[in-house]
Formats: structure tokens, sequence, C-alpha cells
């Protein structure tokens, strides 16, 4: 699942907390205050289902358990988890009535989640620490302040609270799942794959560690066995709507297109919440616009604009019009559509990260989308410059799918540099990409142009 592990990026505390509640520990003593032990079996269950990340399962338990103990705030903070928008907030407060009846850990837990609905960060990491220091085995509050640490470019504390995690339980199978990841993002491949495993190992039963190993194998280049280990997740648990992901990504990057789009719609299918299914026809269209099939893209587009719930409709209706002028070779159109939907996009950003402390930074997608438009205009000078703040973005990237426009960007700034005449910092390009993904067929043709423009250059200079 894509915020399993630490998000890096803005806006990342909040998600690393949605993405880790599933580890949260209560051990056999009397730390969850409810007055039904029906509702706390009920709770224990769907909280085994949420480390599971069996989210659909979670969420109904969540719910039933609230229904059996309707003053149970613990069901409430783990059903507001399983709830986007506003209703989480409504979740969280109706919890937080319930305070003062509760144990240290719920109150902290409370405390922690109220704060970070409200966009209150730096009481957030307050009272994680408080809770890190008194529950050692909590990794929700390990995973926020480890997310804070590497934010901060404080990796070295990153890994000790791993490995204070692992001091407390060394068999803490989430714990290696996240210490995965976290060298994944490096670009660490061996030492993800160890951890991983490991997480595997503790887990054999369970969809989730099959998932993890083949998100970082799909991400990375090693398609065949991230498809193996895929295939075992849905035999396991064929609802598991991530795998359809991370299935759709290892097609992509063999260059099996057709599959690609037909695994990202049947993800979106199976998708528990509607931002989930965005994210899923997102990279579908993402896919068709890598192959230029108008076509696709605008039945892939009318999909997305049929889930109801967008928060900014007007927006994605500007994007994609102008995704489907530049489709039909329109970029001018393209540039028009983009430069003046700019300013709502920043206003909209601003907001979210505003709520969350976080400074604003530049949205990739748009920058990529004109940086195409330009090139093909002939605006090579300024398409270069937005490929260049993809390729050295503001913010440290938080997931495989941020790192994506990191990748794209770097290919066509390669590709449009070789076409100026360096092909020495075209290839140099070319080479980073490669030590994260030797073999990303999105990335081919601008190496091939690279490597043709290389090939005459040799062949003028022979003559």
């Amino acid at each position: 699942m894509r915020k399993r592990l630490v998000a890096l990026g803005a806006g990342g505390l909040l998600l690393a907390v949605v993405g880790v509640a599933a580890a949260l520990y209560f051990g056999r003593a009397k730390e969850l205050t409810t007055s039904s032990s029906e509702a706390e079996r009920v709770f224990r269950q769907a909280l085994q289902n949420e480390r599971s990340y069996y989210l659909k399962e979670a969420r109904e338990g969540f719910a039933r358990a609230l229904e059996l103990d309707p003053q149970f705030a613990e069901a409430m903070l783990g059903l507001a988890r399983m709830t986007p928008g506003d209703q989480s907030l409504v979740l969280v407060r109706r919890a937080a009535k319930e305070r003062d009846r509760l144990t240290e850990r719920e109150r902290l837990h409370v405390d922690t989640q109220l704060a970070l609905r409200e966009g209150r960060r730096d009481d957030a990491l307050k009272f994680a620490q408080e809770t890190h220091e008194k529950y050692p085995d909590d990794i929700r509050a390990a995973m926020m302040l480890a997310n804070h640490a590497i934010e901060k470019g404080d990796t070295a504390r990153a890994q000790e609270i791993f490995k204070e995690l692992l001091a407390v339980e060394p068999n803490n199978a989430l714990a290696y799942n996240s210490l995965g990841y976290y060298h994944a993002y490096r670009g660490e491949y061996d030492q993800a794959m160890e951890n991983l495993r490991k997480y595997q190992f503790m887990a054999p039963d369970q969809a989730n560690p099959y998932d993890s190993l083949a998100e970082v194998q799909a991400y990375s280049g090693h398609y065949d066995e991230a498809i193996a280990n895929l295939n075992q997740v849905l035999k396991m648990k064929p609802d598991f709507f991530l795998a359809y992901l991370h299935m759709g990504i290892a097609y992509e990057g063999k260059g099996d297109y057709a599959r690609a789009i037909e695994a990202f719609r049947r993800g979106a299918r199976e998708a528990n919440d509607d931002d989930v299914r965005r994210q899923h026809l997102r990279e579908a269209i993402r896919v068709a616009f890598v192959t230029q099939d108008a076509a696709q893209a605008r039945q892939l587009i009318a999909e997305y604009r049929a889930i109801p719930g967008d928060k900014n409709p007007e927006i994605t209706k500007t994007v994609m019009d102008a995704l489907e002028a530049l489709l039909e070779n329109r970029p001018a159109e393209t540039e028009r559509l983009l430069r003046a939907v700019a300013p709502k996009i920043i206003a909209a950003y601003s907001e979210e990260m505003a709520e969350q402390k976080q400074k604003v930074v530049d949205d990739p997608g748009w920058n990529y989308l004109m940086a195409q438009a330009l090139a093909r205009q002939g605006k090579t000078a300024e398409a270069v410059a937005l490929c260049e703040k993809l390729d050295n973005p503001q913010n440290t990237y938080g997931s495989f799918e941020q790192r994506h426009w990191v990748f794209s960007g770097r290919a066509l700034l390669a590709e449009l540099v070789a076409r100026q005449g360096d092909l020495d910092r075209a290839e140099k390009l070319l080479a980073e990409n490669r030590k994260w993904n030797p073999s990303w067929a999105p990335a081919r043709g601008s190496e091939e142009v690279v490597a043709q423009l290389r090939r005459e250059k040799v062949l003028a200079a022979s003559k």
C-alpha cells in the first residue's frame, strides 16, 4: 500500500499516520475503555484487519464495534482512519468528548489524531513523542517521529527509531515492512528486499507482505518477480485492490500497456473509496498519454469524471481538457488552459498545505504537462526550465508515484538537451534514472532519441 511507510513529502505527517495506524498495539491488560466485551473482540479483529491492510473489513469492524458500544473512543478513531473528508474529523471530535474516561494511552491517541485532523502539526508531534516515550511499542507514534526526522533530513534518527521499535518487539512485522520501504525510497534495493522478506516470513498467511515485495519490485524493474508475487496476493485475497495498481505498474514498466490499463481499471472497480479509484484511473490515463492513444484517454477521462466527490471539479475539468488538447496535437490550447488554471491549483494547494503547516510546492503534474506542451511548440528553453524543476523537486518525494514525475521529467529533459547538442548531460540524466530502474518502458522513447543522436555524432566524427 502506497502510504504504508513514512510519507516524506508535503502533508506526509498526516499520511504516515493514516497509513501505519494499523500498527496500534494493545496488550492483554485493560487498555481499552469499552462497556462491551463483544465490542472489544470485534475491535481487535478490525485492528488486525487494518494491520493486514484489509481495509474494507477493518472499516466494517470498527463501525460494528461502535454500534455495540457507541462510546467506544478507539473504535471512533479507527473508523475515522477509514473515513475520508470532514466525517473523519467529526468522528475524532466525537472521540475527544470521551477523553476524561479513557486510559492515558487512549487519551494520547485521541489528542494526536485530533491535532492532526485540525492541522496542529507541532502539537501532534509533541503527543507522538510523549506516546513513544511511555509506550515504545506504539508504531503509529514512532512512525510519526521517524517521518518528521526524515523530513528534516535526519535519516540517522529515523533509523534509531526503527531500531528502538525492534528492540522492544524483535518480531514486529510491520516495523520490517516500514524498514523495507525506507530503504526502497532511498534506492537501496537489496536492503529493502531483506527487510520485506522478513516481513513476509513473519506474516506468511497475509496478502500485504507479498504486495509490499511486489510494489518495490515493480518500481525497481523486477517486473516478472513482481507479477508472480501479485498473483499470489490475488490468490490469497482477490479484492486486495492495490495489487491491481502494482500489477499495472509492472506491466507498464515492461511495455505491455494494454494489460497495464486493464489492471488499473480492475483496481478502480475493486477500490474501497473514491479517492483510491481516482488514483487507479490517473495511472491508466497516464499510460494512455504515454501511448498517445487519444480515444483511450477520452474514455478513461470520462470514467474519472464520473467518480463523485471531487473536491476541485473545475480544476479537474480544465486539466483533463488540457490533456485531451495535447493528445489531439493542440499544444497551444494546452498551454492556454494550464496557464488559466494555475492560480486555482496554487490556491487549492495552498489551503491544503496551510491546514498541515507545510510549504507550498510546485505541482509536478502541471509542470510535466506544460513542459510537453511547450516542447511541442518549439519553446525549448521554457520546457527545459520546467523539466529541471521536476529533476530537482522542491519537496522530497514520499512515494514511488511521486518519483515517477522525477523519472518522467528527467527523461524528457535528457531528450530536450540532447536535441540541443548536450549529449553528455543527456546521458548522465538517463544514467541517473537507471540507478533506480534500469528498464522503464515509458522512458525508452527518450532513451532512443539520445542514443540515435549519439550514433549520428559518432558517425559524423568518423567521416
